[in-house]
């Protein structure tokens, strides 16, 4: 095995203990599943807008990295696009059509992404920053705020006619929203270095983020069920297929055509590559859109990525 797959293989396999830690306490009686309801509100009304407002206030897009964020940000939209068609094709119900979207559009940036991109460019400083703020701004803002709005459409919850201006204001009066335009606002103000209560609230943030982790992997240990639905198969095949192959492609052809630097295309190959978000059970845990579903895709994606994603970053680059 690489080192870079010997180094995906300990960050997923730590992941998967914390995970499958949860679920012996949901089997001993110790938490219960419907606890994960509260979790994921909790990561999704407290945590995660915390860490996205830390994220995007210390990671400022730049000028040079600009098209390599677009080029993340349209590989994802093209994968909501395709999973849905897939879905419809194969004639998936609803809520299992949003959680596929959400599974196969954007992948893990932060639980997988950023390990390898600290190793991958350890002597690199410039192309190790680079590789955080597109994985920040391609890949992490698009799943704050598309796969939320997925799931509210594709969920559950909303049976009958759907009010889209009333699920519109919801989600731009929701945490994850306000926290978006707050991060963004805050990148482009300059405050002095050193400053305490900056320099507090920061550290604030940044303790927060912490928990990110342990909470996503507390909702998955609790959703997770190896009992899977009818047609899992089915939608395990498509999810790997077009998050794990088909935006690594896309990545590298779109990179290619725009004359980007080999730098950006490797970077954008190998958060391309990355498995499923754990947010995404999460925010379908939150949104009752096939949480159960959601979450052994997710589960699969990860103990197949020690293998999957060094081999995709291998044949592109």
């Amino acid at each position: 095995m690489s080192d870079v797959g010997l180094h995906v293989s300990e960050t997923v396999t730590a992941f998967m203990l914390l995970v499958l830690a949860a679920y012996c306490l949901k089997k001993k009686g110790v938490l219960k599943q419907e606890d994960g309801a509260m979790f994921a509100r909790l990561l999704t009304q407290a945590v995660l807008p915390a860490t996205i407002f830390y994220s995007l206030w210390t990671n400022p897009l730049s000028g040079s990295n600009f098209a390599p964020v677009m080029i993340m940000f349209l590989s994802g939209i093209a994968a909501l696009a395709v999973s849905w068609l897939a879905g419809v094709l194969l004639k998936f119900d609803r809520q299992n059509i949003g959680a596929l979207m959400i599974i196969s559009s954007f992948g893990s940036s932060a639980l997988i992404g950023y390990p390898i991109i600290q190793y991958a460019f350890a002597n690199d400083p410039q192309a190790l920053a680079e590789g955080i703020v597109i994985s920040e701004l391609g890949v992490g803002l698009p799943i704050f705020i598309l796969c939320p709005f997925v799931a509210m459409c594709f969920g559950g919850a909303l049976k009958g006619g759907t009010d889209l201006a009333k699920l519109a204001k919801n989600y731009i009066m929701s945490p994850i929203f306000i926290s978006v335009v707050l991060g963004l606002v805050f990148s482009r103000l300059h405050f002095p270095v050193g400053m305490p209560l900056v320099d507090t609230i920061l550290e604030t943030l940044k303790m927060t983020q912490g928990a990110l982790v342990i909470l996503s992997a507390v909702v998955l240990g609790l959703q997770l069920s190896f009992q899977p639905a009818t047609g899992f198969w089915m939608l395990i095949g498509v999810s790997i297929a077009v998050q794990m192959l088909f935006q690594p492609w896309f990545s590298d052809t779109f990179s290619s055509l725009l004359g980007e630097s080999a730098e950006h295309r490797q970077i954008l190959v190998l958060i391309s590559a990355m498995p499923a978000a754990i947010l995404g059970p999460v925010f379908a845990a939150r949104y009752d859109c096939a949480a159960k579903t959601a979450t052994l895709l997710t589960f699969t994606h990860i103990a197949i990525s020690p293998v999957l994603v060094p081999a995709v970053f291998a044949f592109f680059t």
